[in-house]
């Protein structure tokens, strides 16, 4: 049976500290090819995901979502001091403490903030384009499968900028194909997908940053 593209990148990122495989020598990439499946795509997302021109046609709009998430992550660390810095020697109430005056700052900091800031109208047709050969064949049918395993519960999560993702529901796991998909995130930014739907999670804060709809037909 044919092995699909995300369960062998899966399989191949998790033995990345191991031993080299025939013969004890490494593998390594010729002629300028990856030297693995894992690299091939690593290498196929960063093409799509580029803010140069000369690789990728939606160069611009990538520089702008990088510019747009780079942007809040400043405002996240100048955000996160004094009572709102968080502490490694900290207990649970005092972490839980720290994240809420952390939320309650970054609220106040984005009090206008509204859906779209990051996910602008210029880049959301690029997301879909480079999520939608993800979700197909056998590597969709394995994402999704992925996706239902620890997806909250129906509702639980409001789809609204600024919101709290809720305490007692999973935060969902994203496949490794579609996560290579997407443009990288700087700390403490994440992308969730629950159910159909796209979030830009700051998990520091637990606050729901921006979000895009129906991206994940399920």
């Amino acid at each position: 049976m044919k092995l699909s593209r995300l369960l062998a990148v899966a399989l191949l990122m998790s033995a990345c500290g191991g031993t080299a495989a025939s013969d004890d020598q490494p593998t390594t990439a010729t002629n300028d090819q990856p030297a693995t499946v894992t690299e091939a795509a690593i290498q196929q997302g960063e093409r799509k995901t580029s803010i140069d021109p000369r690789v990728n046609p939606d160069a611009g709009a990538m520089a702008d979502f990088k510019g747009r998430v780079e942007g809040y992550a400043e405002l996240h660390r100048q955000l996160a001091k004094g009572d709102a810095k968080q502490d490694k020697k900290s207990t649970p109430t005092e972490i839980h403490d720290t994240q809420q005056a952390l939320a309650t700052r970054i609220r106040a900091a984005r009090a206008n903030a509204k859906q779209g800031d990051i996910f602008t109208p210029e880049v959301r047709p690029v997301f879909r384009r480079l999520l939608a050969p993800e979700l197909k064949g056998e590597d969709g049918r394995d994402a999704k499968a992925v996706l239902k395993d620890d997806a909250p519960a129906p509702g639980s999560v409001s789809f609204k900028v600024n919101a709290k993702y809720p305490e007692n529901q999973p935060l969902p796991s994203v496949p490794a194909n579609l996560l290579l998909a997407l443009p990288s995130l700087p700390a403490p930014l994440e992308y969730r997908i629950v159910g159909q739907h796209l979030l830009l999670l700051d998990t520091a804060a637990d606050l729901v940053v921006d979000y895009m709809l129906n991206v994940a037909a399920t």
